[in-house]
């Protein structure tokens, strides 16, 4: 089972690196979510700020 699983791996594998086409499209999407992560973790950080930055004006408002 296992060595049936590597050969289909394998296949895979050279199939990927002959294929110019599917390069270019694997590329493709490893840059798309790239991107996606590092949008992401910028709108995380930018929100915890954001939310410090409310707490501070919420803090300061009520504490005179």
């Amino acid at each position: 089972m296992q060595d049936k699983l590597m050969a289909v791996l394998r296949r895979a594998w050279t199939r990927i690196r002959t294929d110019q086409r599917g390069l270019t499209t694997l590329e493709y999407v490893i840059a798309a979510g790239i991107i996606l992560v590092v949008l992401a973790a910028a709108i995380l950080a930018w929100n915890n700020g954001l939310a410090t930055k409310i707490g501070d004006l919420i803090r300061q408002l009520l504490g005179g």
